[in-house]
């Protein structure tokens, strides 16, 4: 079996900001190869309109770009059976100020068996997940 890592979106912003605190981190993770990973196309949709929106067009690109010829990449589409269940992944966190695209990863999580997210933000560990980089 294939162990999947869930990739995030501020693993991307970290990678490709310098000025980030993650930074190195985020270089040395996707140093390692071989892996297979994952993320969803509403993290896809918000890391690019963070990249379009704080740095610009050019940046939004280079890191659509990235994701294309990033190998063994596997994408978890949103659809109604899933809004469903990030609804319920919401209700069971509640109080914890998840967003809905992290519902949406926690969701997907559950769903894929996958234990490792590359992230900077903690609520992906809600479920037992291990984030990295460390927290």
């Amino acid at each position: 079996m294939k162990k999947k890592v869930f990739l995030d979106s501020g693993i991307f912003i970290a990678l490709f900001l310098s000025s980030d605190r993650w930074h190195q981190e985020a270089k040395a993770l996707f140093s390692v190869p071989s892996k297979y990973w994952s993320t969803s196309l509403l993290v896809v949709s918000e890391s690019y309109s963070w990249f379009l929106h704080k740095l610009g067009e050019e940046p939004a690109r280079k890191f659509s770009s990235f994701l294309r010829e990033l190998p063994n990449l596997e994408l978890f589409e949103a659809t109604t059976k899933h809004h469903r269940a990030v609804q319920r992944t919401l209700d069971k966190f509640r109080g914890t100020k998840l967003t809905y695209v992290d519902a949406s990863s926690l969701t997907f999580l559950a769903e894929h068996k996958i234990s490792t997210v590359w992230s900077t933000d903690h609520h992906l560990g809600l479920s037992g997940a291990h984030v990295l980089p460390g927290r």
